[in-house]
């Protein structure tokens, strides 16, 4: 399965899982802001940040549009869904600002964008790599745009049915674009809904790699998709989780972002190879606590071992295999041996 390359960072089966930090509306569309969470990203051991490059104006046709979302107060709040997307649009210069910041921290930055337009503004701060959101994956005039450009494409697909996510996939295989990595998402609170296996399915029907994007601050479900080898993890962060606004709430704070990434780090490890692959620890032990096969009684040079005369004993280390009883059985001793010694091969 073809590696994907993020800047100087690959991705693949065999690599360390890409873990990146959403930041795109607890930036809160604020320089500063940006900066700090790029900090905070460096500090935390992430592979990226990734921006949203929004247009709400270009994005709706009824501007009248209610959004609801829950505060970390338990606040529930109603806003015009426009007018609190224009809060996270960024000026072109303001972008610049921002990504000179990341390029100098060397923290690898891309963004989503969720209009035409941002395309342009993206290749101009040379950015690495592009995400196509959920709700933006049927947007054909913008999915164009971005497959021509044959860059590293990461795809969520968590309201999509096979059939939309073939049509999708046309699209970029008709500008000759491989670089894709599909992601399962999901928004649900009901684990039975949540279908992780989703991650597998993506990789063996479709042959590209696939990640997830995690839906909130909780991490229980994160650490189990890591068992389905998603190659890229998409987690949300903020500066503080009490702000005000969109997503604030839903997110990890940066000292928890970096307890969170040295735990995937940690789990993802512990997948190994498919294979049987005892650990080194347990090879050690195995000398202590696997049997061998020993006399059960003092023996004379010429007696035939029954098997009320051989026993299974530990340690392991010095004697036949106890998997080799049935072997052992039946054969004559070569010398005189007592009770719990242990019997080789070379004495019978």
């Amino acid at each position: 399965m073809k590696e994907i390359l993020i800047g100087n960072r690959s991705m693949g089966l065999d690599r360390d899982i890409f873990i990146s930090a959403e930041v795109g509306t607890t930036c809160n569309g604020d320089v500063e802001t940006s900066k700090r969470l790029i900090d905070a990203a460096l500090e935390a051991g992430l592979d990226a940040v990734k921006f949203q490059v929004l247009d709400p104006e270009d994005k709706f046709s009824d501007k009248t549009i209610p959004y609801t979302y829950r505060r970390f107060n338990g606040e529930e709040v109603t806003e015009n869904m426009v007018e609190m997307l224009r809060q996270y649009v960024m000026t072109p210069e303001e972008w610049r600002e921002v990504k000179r910041y990341a390029d100098e921290k060397g923290v690898l930055m891309f963004a989503t964008p969720d209009h035409v337009k941002a395309i342009e503004l993206m290749e101009d701060l040379q950015m690495p790599a592009y995400k196509v959101a959920t709700w933006d994956v049927t947007f054909v005039p913008m999915l164009r745009e971005i497959a021509k450009l044959r860059k590293p494409t990461i795809l969520d697909f968590g309201a999509s049915n096979l059939n939309e996510i073939t049509k999708v996939l046309e699209i970029f295989q008709k500008e000759g674009n491989d670089q894709l990595i599909l992601v399962h998402c999901y928004h649900t609170s009901n684990p039975a809904e949540m279908n992780l296996r989703t991650i597998e399915f993506f990789r063996e029907h479709f042959g590209y790699l696939s990640g997830f994007s995690a839906s909130d601050e909780n991490n229980e479900v994160d650490y189990l998709a890591l068992a389905y080898q998603p190659v890229y993890l998409e987690k949300r962060m903020t500066l503080n989780r009490a702000d005000p606004g969109h997503h604030h709430s839903r997110a990890l704070e940066p000292k928890e972002m970096a307890s969170y990434v040295k735990t995937v780090r940690e789990l993802a490890s512990a997948r190994g190879e498919h294979a049987v692959k005892p650990s080194q620890k347990d090879l050690e032990e195995k000398q202590k606590h696997f049997r061998r096969i020993v006399a059960s009684k003092d023996m004379r040079a010429g007696e035939i071992l029954i098997e009320d005369a051989i026993a299974c004993r530990r340690p392991f280390q010095g004697g036949i295999d106890a998997l080799q009883y049935p072997s052992v059985i039946g054969r004559k001793l070569k010398k005189d041996i007592k009770e719990n010694e242990p019997i080789t091969w070379d004495i019978i």
